[in-house]
């Protein structure tokens, strides 16, 4: 199992994120920390980021995250029309 990293914007997110998704999301979250990439999810890589970063859909809301071999990083949280916008 991957050790958790949160980045301070992703704390910053969570605040903004309903209760019920954030309820999804603890559920998604320890699943990635097993794995990944786990085809159950719908997770895609983003493009043009280096170090690779992906994104996994949690109804109208994404998680933006990138793991190595030992941690898993967790970015941003945010609405789909927002998690892009002023990503960095």
């Amino acid at each position: 199992m991957l050790d958790l990293l949160v980045t301070p914007q992703f704390r910053k997110d969570l605040k903004k994120i309903p209760q019920t998704i954030l309820t999804v999301a603890d559920v998604v979250i320890i699943s990635l920390r097993s794995n990944p990439l786990d085809p159950k999810f719908d997770i895609k890589k983003l493009v043009n980021f280096k170090p690779a970063m992906w994104r996994l859909r949690i109804g109208q809301y994404r998680l933006v995250y990138s793991f190595d071999k030992q941690s898993l990083i967790l970015h941003r949280f945010r609405h789909r029309k927002d998690i892009y916008r002023d990503f960095n």
